[in-house]
């Protein structure tokens, strides 16, 4: 059974989600289908995950960007791609340790294509790891992540954010 949503049921006719609380509905179909409970954030559930962002750090290659010891991110899409993995681990979706071996595999991946001295956003990587992770064990479908990722590539900059510049709610 696929669990592709429809985005006309999701979004507005300029493309605007309808409501933000359809994606937290739309990943609980995705957990009650594939028979997972998703569990309660507790404090404890708050300390493995914060434990687990701290096994990020421990290995240089994939330890995420700091200032003053602080999560830095360069664009919003990359404090959501951040999110979205730490949401998608406390839900119970994966192993951290497991996406930290996907994350370590995919920053290598892309040094070895790549000049030394060339930069890229250490996000890009973890999308990478995350779509990997999720397709390894059939939570999403590669060519599923691939055919939302070329309908989004085709939005205009700043799609997402419109309705809030005009004043108005999205």
């Amino acid at each position: 059974m696929s669990t592709a949503l429809d985005p006309d049921e999701y979004l507005d006719g300029s493309g605007n989600r309808i409501s933000p609380g359809l994606r937290t509905e739309a990943l609980e179909q995705l957990l009650t289908e594939r028979g997972l409970a998703r569990p309660a954030v507790t404090d404890e559930s708050r300390m493995r995950a914060g434990a687990a962002l701290l096994d990020l750090d421990t290995d240089p290659a994939s330890a995420p960007p700091r200032a003053d010891g602080e999560l830095v991110f360069a664009e919003p899409w990359e404090s959501r791609a951040f999110g979205m993995a730490v949401s998608l681990h406390d839900a119970g979706l994966f192993a951290w340790p497991q996406f930290q071996a996907a994350l370590v595999a995919r920053i290598a991946a892309w040094e070895n294509q790549h000049p030394e001295g060339e930069r890229s956003s250490f996000y890009t990587p973890w999308l990478g790891a995350l779509e990997d992770v999720l397709a390894g064990d059939g939570t999403v479908f590669t060519d599923e992540v691939v055919q939302r990722a070329a309908e989004l590539a085709l939005r205009p900059a700043g799609h997402d954010h419109a309705a809030r510049v005009r004043g108005t709610a999205a």
